[in-house]
């Protein structure tokens, strides 16, 4: 699609630099890639602290870390200007260096509002020719706590700015292009592309053990306490299963402990290498994504990326109707939409896919080609 002598600079936060393949993507495309890698999550991994990595030609040349601020969970909001102010300097002094080395950039393309707005400065400075905002975020403008309200405050002047300076603007999904609309961050007559995340397709493995696997940052809001809670109604029903959980995050050291009691539950921490870890979930029967439904839980804004990356293996969901995407899953039969307030609704899920893992699989399989990766991030620069 590109010449193979183009560059871009390419900022994104852990553990989501690749997700979807969008890593891969860009270094298909490009000669040089620069990716900006930023911690936001916590993931007491030293290799996803903050850092940069350089690609050449699709292969890791070098890579290195950069200062982070230590910052304790409670301290988050408060000093959310200075690791702003970090994140500014570290993209600004390093892209000057870049430019040195390697000449103008091609492209700037990232997915923060924040960051988008450094894009631009850099392109003001002649250090990139193109930027590209892909939306990914959206976060309600009030809250009960006052730190988090000035937060997103703050962050919703750097998305007006973003949304209508940066060369080009994409959306993960029509729902955050529509709420930009809503509250006239963007004009209601303006059109701009859809770009999801994507998917990579493998042929089916009809593997006889049963495994429910999570993959994802841990937190609370992504629910992986409700699969805990439903451990033991599941052995009731005399069911030979395993659970693994792929990631890290901020919750990580909570669902260890609940875990204890049980010796079926293997924690593999955060898996770096996408290939790696679509192997592990390829031996999965069952994939979860049983977000909480609270207003304050963002994930009902976004694209789900653990969802592409279940379906990808052909591996069947169990979620909530918290995203938008659960209406895909409902549709194409590609597992269960539960409703997470029903203690019963899991365990049932369960045994739902189970009474039918084949047919779940071919038609995970089935929506996870529509979303194919190297298709539809061409959008991202066209």
């Amino acid at each position: 699609m590109f010449k193979k002598n183009q560059s871009i600079i390419y900022v994104n936060f852990a553990p989501y630099e690749n997700a979807g393949r969008i890593l891969d993507f860009l270094n298909e495309q490009f000669s040089l890639v620069i990716l900006f890698s930023f911690d936001f999550h916590k993931l007491n991994n030293k290799s996803q602290s903050n850092k940069i990595t350089i690609f050449k030609n699709g292969e890791e040349t070098k890579s290195f870390l950069l200062f982070k601020l230590p910052t304790p969970e409670i301290l988050l909001f408060i000093t959310l200007p200075f690791i702003a102010l970090v994140i500014f300097l570290n993209i600004l002094w390093y892209s000057f260096k870049f430019r040195r080395e390697y000449g103008k950039f091609n492209y700037y393309l990232t997915v923060n509002a924040f960051t988008a707005w450094i894009g631009n400065l850099l392109r003001n400075f002649k250090l990139v020719k193109k930027t590209i905002f892909w939306v990914w975020d959206y976060y309600p403008p009030g809250s009960e706590d006052w730190r988090i309200r000035l937060a997103r405050w703050a962050y919703w002047r750097f998305d007006k700015w973003s949304t209508n300076s940066t060369d080009k603007t994409v959306f993960l999904n029509k729902k955050l292009m529509w709420l930009r609309r809503e509250i006239k961050i963007i004009p209601k007559n303006k059109k701009f592309k859809i770009v999801p995340i994507g998917t990579n397709p493998r042929r089916i493995l009809f593997a006889k053990k049963i495994i429910i696997g999570h993959l994802g940052v841990l937190k609370r809001g992504q629910g992986l306490d409700l699969l805990i809670d439903n451990l033991r109604e599941l052995k009731k029903n005399k069911l030979d299963f395993k659970v693994e959980v792929v990631g890290s995050g901020p919750d990580e050291e909570h669902f260890k402990r609940r875990s204890r009691k049980f010796r079926n539950i293997k924690f593999y921490g955060f898996v770096k290498n996408s290939d790696e870890v679509d192997d592990i979930i390829r031996n999965w029967t069952i994939g979860l994504a049983t977000y909480i439904p609270n207003k304050s839980n963002e994930s009902a804004w976004t694209d789900p990326s653990k969802i592409k990356a279940y379906i990808s293996q052909a591996v069947p969901v169990i979620t909530t109707n918290v995203t938008d995407f659960s209406k895909e899953i409902k549709r194409y039969n590609a597992g269960v939409v539960i409703d997470y307030s029903d203690p019963k609704s899991f365990t049932n899920a369960v045994l739902k896919i189970l009474k039918n893992k084949k047919e779940n699989k071919r038609n995970a399989l089935k929506l996870a080609k529509k979303y194919y990766f190297r298709r539809i991030y061409k959008d991202l620069f066209t």
